[in-house]
């Protein structure tokens, strides 16, 4: 048999091509199907947080307190939110991938001197 495909097949070459892409369609639909709802709520979420945020920001203000034990309660929100489950796994994830990336970085442009 020959294993470079069918070269004198046109036929059979496109056919596979549109195979590929009706593939390739089904999996942006249920790509997009599962990730825009997704998207929504994350959009949602970050409104309701910023609202949130901003009445609580008003609320401090209005009450007389200082700028210092402002930033302090904002730094000491942000640590507690970092210092989740999940968030320590996303933060871990994405040292990783970036050590993976600089890794092949380097492989990619040190095969280039040789």
């Amino acid at each position: 048999m020959d294993s470079r495909g069918t070269v004198g097949h046109p036929a059979a070459r496109w056919a596979r091509v549109g195979g590929l892409a009706v593939l390739g369609a089904a999996a942006v639909a249920a790509g997009a199907v599962v990730l825009i709802p997704l998207a929504a709520r994350g959009f949602v979420r970050g409104l309701v947080l910023l609202a949130s945020g901003c009445v609580w920001l008003a609320t401090s203000l209005s009450t007389g307190v200082s700028a210092w034990s402002l930033a302090s309660a904002i730094w000491a929100e942000a640590a507690d939110a970092l210092a989740t489950p999940a968030a320590s796994a996303a933060l871990w994830s994405l040292v990783v991938l970036g050590g993976l990336a600089l890794y092949w970085l380097q492989r990619l442009l040190g095969s280039e001197g040789e």
